[in-house]
Order: C-alpha cells, then structure tokens, then sequence
C-alpha cells in the first residue's frame, strides 16, 4: 500500500507541475519590517472570485524552468497521513536569478491519533533567507480545489498558536507561513484533501539545497490550543537559510 501510495503521489506531482501553463499572476509581496503587519491576507473565506495572491497556472510567472521536483511521505505517529509535492523553478543564473518554491499537500483518512478524526494540515512553512523579499501566490488547479490560501507572512507562528490579546504574530523573516485548510473528512464542513499549488518567489544567491527541516507543517484547529501538533520535513530551500527552528532557536538534530 505505502508503494502504491507513493507511486500514485509521484504521478500526481509530475501531471501538477507540467499540466499547466504560466499565465497571468497576481503575486503579492510579503512585509518584513519590525514595525509591519506580518499577516497578508489572500482568500480568507475561500471565495471563488477574490484575486488576491492568485496566480493562473504553474509557477503563475513566464520565463521560469523546473530546476528540482520531489514527493515525500508526510508521516505522523508512524503513519503516512499525506504526501508532499515539493518543486523549484528558476529564471536566469548566477546570484541574481529568480527562484519559486512551490510546495503543495494531499492528504487521507488514515486514523493517526486516538481522536479517529483526519489529519488537518492549518500552516505549511518554509524557511527562507531572512534578508532577501518574498513574494506568494497560489494556483487552485482546474477544477479548482474548494480551499484556497488564506494568508501568509514572515512567521513561524501558526493558526492558535499567538499568544492571549495577541492580533499578529511574532515576526521571523527565515520562515514563510502559507495558511490553509487541508483534510480529507472534514468534520466541521467541505473537505478538501488536496490543497492549492503554493508559491514562494525569492532570491537564493547560492542556489538550493535539500534539507532536513526546509518545512514545518502544523495541525492546530482546536479549541484546546495545546492539542495542536505539528511535524518537521525535508524539502529545498535557498542554501545559506539559517538553521534555526521557529522563533529563532537551534534546531535539534
């Protein structure tokens, strides 16, 4: 079955990132100011009509080539709970070229925890070097997918995560956090196990790298925020990105 599941995920990544076209692109460029809002919002209520953040097609900008395309296993608790699709695209060379960092999630039903409830995936995360702009944007695939990106910005800090009386997160300009709404049995409404392509555009002077912990992804819609949970993966990121966790302190090998 894993086979399967991972021969089926590779097929899916590579129908998804040459089955469309780049077109027109509403990127929108994230704050990185102490003294800035961090949060952006694109589709906050999953609207078909909101333009915000919105790209049509892959990676929503022209002159870009496919540079490096992965599929991993997102595993909770021993169990394979979705799959990750992890792509990168280039435009020019050398240190002043243009990269997009393209993630995008699928997930299942798998019992994972004593709750029987799916996996929900509220953030994907990834880091970023902290001195370079970032801009995001998502494509929703045709048939669109019911759940779009409702936000992002420079944090680390995810849905429930802030602390009491807090409005915005604390700013970390290493990570980049795409909000969304994935599950694939959704109890409180539409289920959407599939979410949109998500888009990082930004420089990597010395070009990529696989890493061990390039994404975080967090499960925190509860009312309890301590139930929340959440898990460290591979993925590529720009090489030089600092090697912290979230808010600044060493990751733990």
């Amino acid at each position: 079955m894993k086979k399967f599941w991972q021969q089926s995920a590779l097929s899916f990544a590579l129908v998804s990132t040459f089955g469309a076209s780049s077109s027109l692109a509403a990127y929108e460029t994230l704050t990185s100011g102490a003294l800035q809002e961090v949060m952006e919002e694109c589709n906050p209520d999953n609207l078909p009509g909101v333009s915000e953040c919105k790209v049509n097609g892959i990676p929503g900008l022209s002159g870009y080539s496919l540079i490096a395309a992965r599929v991993s296993t997102i595993v909770k608790n021993d169990i394979t709970v979705g799959a990750l699709f992890d792509s990168v695209w280039r435009k020019g060379s050398g240190a002043n070229a243009d990269y997009i960092f393209g993630a995008k999630v699928l997930v299942n039903t798998e019992q994972w925890d004593a709750s029987g409830l799916a996996f929900n995936i509220n953030d994907i995360m990834r880091r970023t070097l902290p001195n370079k702009a970032v801009a995001v944007g998502y494509y929703d695939g045709l048939p669109s997918v019911p759940k779009k990106l409702l936000a992002a910005g420079r944090t680390c800090q995810g849905l429930n995560e802030l602390e009491e009386g807090e409005d915005d997160p604390d700013r970390d300009n290493s990570w980049v956090d795409l909000r969304v709404d994935v599950n694939a049995a959704d109890p409180d409404g539409v289920s959407s196990p599939l979410s949109p392509w998500l888009f990082v555009k930004t420089k990597a002077p010395q070009g990529i790298e696989l890493a061990p912990f390039a994404f975080r992804i967090l499960n925190s819609d509860y009312e309890d925020p301590s139930e929340a949970v959440d898990l460290f993966t591979a993925g590529y990121q720009p090489v030089g990105t600092p090697d912290t966790g979230c808010g600044g302190e060493e990751e733990e090998e």
